[in-house]
C-alpha cells in the first residue's frame, strides 16, 4: 500500500537540498601572474610610517583593490614572544587541566559549549576559546579543527603587551579613514589556530556594512598546503556583481552572503613570512584555502568597524 501524497513543494525542496548546487569558483593566480598581482598591493611597513607619499598610495591601492599587503609590520622578537606564550597555552589546553584557563577565559570545548554565536563571543567580558567543530547540521564551511580565540590580549599582561604592538593599530586606523574617509574602531581582537583545517567556508564576504580586518601571520605561510587567505581584489566595489550572487543565492537557498558566482574573476592567495600583515575589505570576496591535514597556521586578526 503507498504512502501518503508528498505535497509537492516538499519534494522540490528534497530535490534542492539533495543535489549539488553548481557553484563557480574563480580563477587562482599562480606563478608569475601572482607574484605580479601581489607585488601591486606590497609595502614596506616601515616605508609606510616615514613615507607620506607610500601611505597615500598603500591607502588609495587599499580602496581600490580591498585588500593589501604590509611587510615586516611586526618584529621578530615580538613574534617569538607571543609564539611563545601561545605554545605554552596550547600545552595547557591539550593537557586537559583547565582549572587555570577556565579562571581567565570561558572555554568552548567540542563537547562542553559554554557560549553560543559570534555575538556572545565578541561580546565576552574576558577571552573566549572556542574550539571550531563541525556543523551539526553537516553543512560545509565549519572550519572544524581551529582553536579561534578571540580577546587573546586578556589572557595575560605578556599577550597584551605584545598583540597591541604587532596590530599597530593607530597606524592601521589612520590608514583606514584616507582609504574609506570613515573612522573605523577595533571591535574585535582574535588569535586564529588552524591546525590541519580542511572544511573551510568557500569565498564569502561579512555582510555589506564598512568592515575591514587586519591578519599578523605568527608563522609563514608559502604555499597552497599552509591554508593561505585568499581574496578576489576589486570584489568589494563589483555591485554586479554581488547583485548576481546574492539572485543566485536567494535562488538556490544559499546564504546572502556567499559568494558562488564568480566564474571569469581571478583570486590571489597571500602567502607571507611571520610578521607580515594582510589588510582587507570583508566586503570582497574571501575565503580561507583548505590545509594539509599536518599543516599549522597561527594568524592574529584585528578587526575595524565604523
Amino acid at each position: 500500500m503507498s504512502g501518503p501524497a508528498v505535497p509537492f513543494s516538499k519534494l522540490l525542496l528534497s530535490l534542492l537540498t539533495s543535489t549539488a548546487i553548481a557553484t563557480a569558483r574563480p580563477t587562482l593566480l599562480e606563478g608569475k601572474a601572482l607574484s605580479q598581482e601581489v607585488e601591486s598591493i606590497s609595502f614596506r611597513f616601515g616605508d609606510l610610517i616615514s613615507n607620506r607619499r607610500t601611505f597615500l598610495t598603500a591607502a588609495l591601492t587599499l580602496r581600490r583593490q580591498g585588500i593589501i599587503c604590509l611587510r615586516e609590520a611586526a618584529p621578530a622578537e615580538l613574534i617569538a614572544s607571543i609564539n611563545s606564550d601561545v605554545g605554552r597555552l596550547l600545552e595547557e589546553i591539550e593537557s586537559g587541566e583547565h582549572a587555570r584557563l577556565a579562571s581567565l577565559a570561558y572555554l568552548n570545548l567540542p563537547d562542553q559549549r559554554v557560549l553560543k554565536g559570534y555575538n556572545q563571543f565578541r561580546d565576552a567580558d574576558r577571552s573566549v576559546i572556542n574550539y571550531r567543530v563541525k556543523r551539526p547540521d553537516g553543512r560545509s564551511g565549519s572550519d572544524a579543527g581551529m582553536i579561534d580565540i578571540f580577546h587573546p590580549e586578556r589572557l595575560s599582561d605578556s599577550l597584551n603587551r605584545n598583540i597591541q604592538a604587532c596590530l599597530q593599530e593607530s597606524v592601521i586606523q589612520r590608514l583606514l579613514l584616507l582609504s574609506s574617509f570613515n573612522r573605523m574602531r577595533v571591535k574585535c581582537r582574535n588569535l586564529y589556530l588552524n591546525r590541519g583545517v580542511q572544511d573551510t567556508r568557500s569565498y564569502h564576504c561579512d555582510g555589506r556594512s564598512l568592515k575591514f580586518k587586519s591578519f599578523v601571520y605568527l608563522s609563514e605561510v608559502q604555499s597552497l598546503a599552509d591554508g593561505p587567505y585568499c581574496f578576489v581584489p576589486r570584489s568589494q566595489r563589483r555591485r554586479r556583481l554581488w547583485w548576481r550572487n546574492a539572485r543566485f543565492n536567494k535562488q538556490n537557498g544559499l546564504g546572502p552572503f556567499e559568494f558562488s558566482q564568480l566564474q571569469g574573476s581571478e583570486a590571489i592567495a597571500l602567502f607571507a613570512k611571520a610578521g607580515d600583515m594582510v589588510l582587507s575589505s570583508q566586503r570582497g570576496a574571501h575565503c580561507g584555502h583548505p590545509q594539509h591535514p599536518q599543516a599549522r597556521r597561527a594568524v592574529l586578526v584585528n578587526m575595524f568597524q565604523r
